[in-house]
């Protein structure tokens, strides 16, 4: 679709209006947070997942 204008404030508009509602991208920081998680949870060792054997 063709853009009606060049105005500044339109386009930005136009750009919003074509999101997808409830859409939301992770942050560019996230990967190193659920590598951080993943050590932290490493170094614990035993979660609440792993339960003793009866």
């Amino acid at each position: 679709m063709p853009k009606f204008t060049e105005s500044k404030t339109d386009r930005a508009y136009e750009s919003f209006m074509q999101q997808i509602p409830g859409f939301q991208r992770d942050p560019p920081e996230a990967g190193i947070i659920q590598k951080d998680m993943k050590q932290k949870k490493q170094q614990k060792g035993a979660g609440k997942n792993d339960l003793p054997k009866r």
